[in-house]
C-alpha cells in the first residue's frame, strides 16, 4: 500500500489524516514485515514525545479496522505491518519475531473447491522457529 492509498482509505472512511496517523503510516512504509507495538511506540515518541501508548494503540486499531494495517499476535505481543497490495502469507518466528513471506498461498487448493461460498479475504498465520534461531540452540 502506498501513502496515497492509505490517505485515500482514511478519507473514504471519513477519518482525518492527523499528524499521529501520518507518522504511523510513514513508519510502516519504511518497514518490511511485522513490527511490535513497542517499536512503533518508540519511533512515534521520537517525533511526539508527549504521545501516550493508548493513543498509539487506538490509531493502530483504527488503521487495522479500515484495512491499512494487518495485525498478528505472538504470545502476548501484537505486531503490525502495512497491508500489502498483493495477497501474501507469512511465517512468524516465535523466538526472534521475524516474519518470512511465503511465495505461495497454501489455501489455493481449498479455495478452488468451494462452490457455495465466496471468500472476500483470509489470513493464515503459521508460527514456528526460524532457521537462525534453531541454529542458536
Amino acid at each position: 500500500m502506498t501513502k496515497e492509498e492509505a490517505v485515500s482509505c482514511l478519507k473514504n472512511h471519513h477519518y482525518k489524516l492527523t499528524p499521529q496517523r501520518e507518522i504511523l503510516i510513514d513508519i510502516f512504509l519504511q518497514v518490511d514485515g511485522y513490527i511490535p507495538v513497542k517499536d512503533v511506540y518508540e519511533r512515534v515518541k521520537e517525533i511526539f514525545p508527549q504521545i501516550s501508548l493508548d493513543t498509539v494503540y487506538r490509531n493502530l486499531q483504527l488503521l487495522c479496522d479500515i484495512n491499512i494495517l494487518n495485525s498478528t499476535s505472538i504470545g502476548n505481543n501484537t505486531l503490525y505491518e502495512m497491508k500489502k497490495s498483493i495477497h501474501s502469507h507469512t511465517l512468524q518466528c516465535v523466538k526472534c519475531g521475524n516474519s518470512f513471506e511465503l511465495q505461495i498461498c497454501p489455501l489455493d487448493y481449498c479455495v478452488n473447491n468451494l462452490d457455495d461460498f465466496k471468500i472476500l479475504d483470509h489470513k493464515l498465520e503459521i508460527y514456528g522457529i526460524c532457521k537462525k534461531c534453531q541454529s542458536n540452540n
